[in-house]
């Protein structure tokens, strides 16, 4: 870039604060005292991480500000009105904690002709929508685990299953719903618990195949010329006999459990250069066939014949510059976080403003 541009960060502050999954995955039993540390932790993660591409972004001679979304609109309108950023980075995903308003604020970007980093409102949408996702991956024919969606448990005596089987509800994200227990080996078991999870979510449920094997996960940079970063792997070799290899809800949002120390992440991945090649392959076709932009990240599992299944693809992951999945490729890739940042951002300036 020859000219060093305007960039405003607009982010929501609960796009990161999981208070309200907290209540619904503990039906508001949880300990208040360990609510609280989550809720702080969340609470910190998106300061991080908005402070940190804020300065990533004015060490290379930017000029930075920062906008707080809420349910007034008007007041984001007014105040890009205002800025007049050359670019938001949009770290948005919800407002007033609903992230189906996330495709929406994207599309306020584009109906004020204001320039954003990542995916547009169409792909935020589809990728929100689990069914919608592997129904479009399934036209592109990239490998997704067979599935069927439940509006009732009424419905598992008549559709053809093969099992194991894992629940989940479709319209949910960070892995609410998903427990060890969503792994399902029976009608019986599975009838169960599509009754708790109907009357629990009040959404259908989404039953897919259980994929035994390895899990992966590969972040992409760019859009007409698209960088796969290193293949990330989630090792289970710790995970105690009785606990199914699966990023549950406690393995992403509870440090003390069991599930959260045994689903260590390894970068780059412990695989021959075939493997990362197949692997980085179809994650280019998926993010490719969803249409995502910028930046995103596409969660894999590979069985024990090798075949490569998608389970998500993620536009506009986490960012933060310790922790993230998408921070620690790049660094596994050579890049540093502010080189990530700044590829990021040339990736949106490069795109042409439709």
């Amino acid at each position: 870039m020859s000219r060093k541009k305007k960039i405003t960060i607009v982010y929501d502050e609960s796009s990161l604060d999981i208070s309200s999954e907290l209540e619904l995955a503990f039906n508001g039993k949880m300990d208040p005292r360990v609510k609280a540390a989550l809720e702080d932790t969340s609470a910190t993660a998106v300061i991080e991480q908005v402070e940190a591409v804020a300065e990533a972004l004015v060490e290379t001679g930017h000029n930075v500000s920062t906008i707080i979304t809420s349910s007034d609109i008007n007041q984001l309108i007014n105040k890009l009105h205002d800025e007049k950023p050359d670019l938001v980075f949009n770290f948005c995903e919800s407002i007033e904690g609903n992230s189906y308003q996330e495709m929406n604020v994207a599309g306020l970007y584009e109906l004020l002709r204001v320039r954003y980093t990542g995916s547009g409102p169409l792909t935020l949408g589809s990728c929100l929508n689990k069914v919608r996702t592997k129904e479009i991956l399934n036209f592109h024919k990239v490998n997704v685990p067979s599935f069927r969606v439940f509006n009732s448990p009424d419905e598992v005596a008549r559709k053809k299953l093969n099992f194991p089987v894992i629940a989940k509800p479709i319209h949910e994200d960070a892995s609410i719903g998903i427990t060890n227990s969503s792994v399902i080996y029976d009608r019986d078991r599975l009838q169960v618990l599509l009754t708790e999870m109907i009357k629990k979510f009040a959404q259908p449920i989404l039953v897919e195949q259980y994929v035994e094997g390895r899990e992966f996960n590969v972040a992409i940079v760019g859009n007409e010329e698209l960088v796969a970063l290193p293949v990330s792997e989630i090792d289970f070799s710790t995970m105690p006999e009785g606990y199914h290899h699966i990023v549950s809800y406690e393995a992403k949002w509870m440090p003390d459990s069991v599930e959260y120390k045994s689903t260590v992440p390894v970068c780059p991945a412990k695989i021959s250069q075939r493997q990362q090649q197949k692997i980085q392959h179809t994650a280019i076709r998926a993010y490719e066939a969803m249409g995502c932009r910028d930046y995103a990240r596409v969660d894999m599992r590979v069985d024990k014949s090798g075949r490569v299944y998608v389970l998500e693809v993620n536009p506009n992951p986490d960012l933060s510059p310790n922790g993230s999945g998408f921070a620690r490729s790049a660094n596994s890739f050579g890049w540093t976080y502010g080189q990530l940042i700044n590829n990021i951002v040339e990736s949106a300036f490069k795109r042409r403003l439709d």
